[in-house]
């Protein structure tokens, strides 16, 4: 009997840490959201400190692609991590889903991680992903197709829990008059795993950027999009901007206000969004305002028809972020034979060294060419000092292949 008992643990302990699918990354996903549980019912949990003592560890494994320690610590918050092999894009991608067991009792939510991004930067975000209607799938669809560093997802109605945040802010979502927002909402909680799994990305992921997908019901005033980096301060590098750039080269029909911008714009702004907050430096993102912007949170509040509704609209973000967040190649091909002498970001001048070059080429964000020289020296300078501020690409075409890498112009 007890050798019995002893195979019987070995064989589950290796089912628990065989955890491997593979399929459609976005239907399985879009499976895991389809029945959170809805508003009332007290369902979300509070993590204890312990809890996001074991959470920091899987997250940190994770980062690290340790799924034996993440496994582990994982078993003891009752969630699970599947090996997920996305099978319906060439070539395969394999992801790694920390997502609750099959009998919940914690409601935090599902994470998502690529294994290889090839947006490395890029981390999506969707703490009303079935209520803010389709931004979840708006972020599987997205995260299938860029490949982007990591997906959040939240595990239960934003109204769910009838206790309220501590956090600053109020809504009227849940009961139809201004009240505080509620603990399960993770958008405003700093005592969630949504927010633990924030802070560790942006402090481990050095040029991590978080774009947080919402939607609203548009009033006749509203635009169709309300961009925020969650303060009125116009950072360095402005996301925001050229997300409005990049989604309006989708649609011209679309309409903006961004917060840093339209400063006399005050509603959904996200600006006691704890995520944002944090990420733009405040000490205490409860309850105290950062008084500077990083530009690494982006805020976006997205009207139905047009970019909710259906696949035709979340294609106009994905394709809007796949020519902001470029692909990160795995082995840096332009740091082989072009030599980049001056800063990146750079100001006044782009500065580098290649042998066998025929042209250079610097294009916008846009995919505009703004720069073309036919050339044949090795050493090559280029005037930047009327460039505005954001995203470049240079292209250093030679005898043998072409050459690109992604520039910032601060």
């Amino acid at each position: 009997m007890k050798r019995f008992v002893f195979f019987l643990f070995i064989s589950l302990s290796t089912i628990s840490f065989s955890q491997t699918d593979s399929g459609d990354i976005e239907t399985y996903l879009q499976s895991l959201i389809s029945n959170l549980p809805a508003e009332a019912g007290d369902d979300y949990v509070t993590p204890t400190n312990a809890d996001l003592t074991s959470w920091t560890t899987i997250i940190d494994a994770i980062l690290l692609d340790d799924l034996t320690t993440a496994r582990t610590n994982a078993a003891n918050v009752n969630y699970e991590i599947v090996e997920y092999t996305n099978t319906s894009i060439s070539p395969n991608k394999v992801f790694y889903v920390l997502k609750e067991k099959a009998i919940q009792s914690n409601y935090w939510g599902t994470y998502i991680f690529s294994k290889n991004p090839e947006r490395s930067q890029l981390v999506l975000q969707a703490p009303h992903s079935a209520y803010d209607f389709n931004t979840g799938k708006e972020g599987i669809y997205i995260l299938k197709r860029l490949n982007a560093r990591a997906l959040f997802l939240n595990g239960a109605h934003r109204c769910n829990h009838s206790s309220s945040s501590t956090c600053d802010g109020t809504t009227s979502v849940c009961s139809g008059s201004s009240e505080p927002f509620k603990i399960s909402d993770l958008a405003h909680n700093t005592n969630s795993v949504f927010q633990k799994t924030t802070e560790i990305l942006f402090n481990s992921v050095s040029n991590s950027v978080f774009i947080q997908l919402h939607g609203f019901s548009k009033q006749s005033t509203d635009p169709y999009v309300i961009l925020s980096n969650g303060t009125d301060k116009t950072p360095t590098t402005d996301y925001a901007s050229m997300l409005k750039t990049a989604l309006l080269s989708t649609d011209n029909s679309l309409t903006f206000k961004i917060a840093h911008i339209d400063t006399d714009w005050t509603r959904l702004r996200g600006f006691t969004n704890t995520q944002g907050r944090y990420i733009n430096g405040s000490a205490n993102p409860c309850n105290t305002s950062p008084t500077v912007t990083s530009g690494r949170f982006i805020h976006v509040e997205q009207e139905k028809s047009k970019l909710r509704q259906d696949s035709s609209g979340w294609d106009k973000m994905n394709t809007a972020l796949g020519t902001i967040f470029t692909k990160t190649l795995s082995v840096d091909e332009f740091s082989k034979k072009v030599f980049l002498t001056s800063e990146n970001p750079f100001k006044n001048q782009i500065t580098f060294r290649a042998k066998n070059v025929i042209k250079v080429e610097v294009l916008n964000v846009l995919g505009k060419s703004i720069y073309k020289k036919n050339t044949n020296k090795e050493n090559i300078t280029i005037n930047t000092k009327n460039y505005n501020t954001g995203i470049y690409f240079l292209k250093v075409y030679t005898t043998d292949n072409t050459y690109s890498k992604k520039l910032i112009c601060e």
